[in-house]
């Protein structure tokens, strides 16, 4: 069967592709948490790393998108891509960064005790649930995604997975590297970091392109 070469070029490059945009936010992922061990072995500071607006973790989170907004600098929609991906993003991670250390700085223990893992647990998930629901929020709003009844069923559902991995991140990643102990260790804090980031970051990038890859059907019928 023979079709029109030129008109699907088009179609693709209107369209968000699911995979295409999951495998370059993936990569993106990637180089945000090499980015991001980097900074944090080069200059190891848990008090700046761990600030709620200026650390690291805050102003790399740009290159969780730049990958992306690379490879589809074609397709329809990129000036939207990238204010989300520069500004909007980088926004909801500070709100969640700001909440989750709000709290964190009053529980967090000094000495260990039975309820710490509560503490390390409810730590992650507050920024799990901000960032997650900050971020989808924003991803409806600037119309990268439809605001139907299927979408805000992978909304609401992603928002529980990503606290929940927020939670389970912050948490296990500290039960795994002690990195709350003293003697101060820096490649312990690197890995705890990524244990809170990267896991996150992946099932993100998973749900923010299957979220993008949907219209609306009027959009899809024209």
């Amino acid at each position: 069967m023979t079709g029109d070469p030129l008109g699907h070029a088009h179609a693709r490059r209107r369209n968000v592709r699911f995979w295409h945009a999951f495998i370059w936010l993936l990569v993106g992922a990637i180089v945000y948490a090499v980015a991001l061990a980097f900074a944090l072995m080069l200059y190891p500071d848990p008090k700046d790393a761990l600030a709620p607006v200026v650390g690291p973790s805050l102003y790399l989170t740009p290159l969780f998108g730049l990958p992306y907004l690379i490879a589809s600098a074609r397709q329809r929609g990129w000036i939207r891509r990238l204010i989300y991906f520069t500004a909007l993003l980088g926004y909801a991670h500070v709100v969640a960064n700001n909440l989750a250390w709000r709290y964190g700085v009053v529980n967090f223990p000094l000495e260990p005790g039975p309820r710490d893992y509560f503490h390390f647990l409810a730590t992650g998930a507050i920024g799990g649930l901000a960032g997650s629901a900050l971020a989808f929020s924003f991803l409806v709003a600037i119309r990268l995604a439809p605001l139907t009844l299927g979408t805000r069923t992978i909304i609401f559902a992603g928002i529980a997975a990503l606290t929940l991995l927020g939670a389970l991140g912050m948490a296990q990643g500290l039960v795994m590297t002690q990195a709350w102990e003293m003697p101060f260790t820096p490649s312990r804090f690197v890995f705890w970091f990524l244990c809170v980031h990267l896991p996150w970051q992946i099932a993100f990038a998973f749900l923010a392109a299957w979220l993008m890859r949907l219209r609306p059907a009027s959009a899809a019928a024209a």
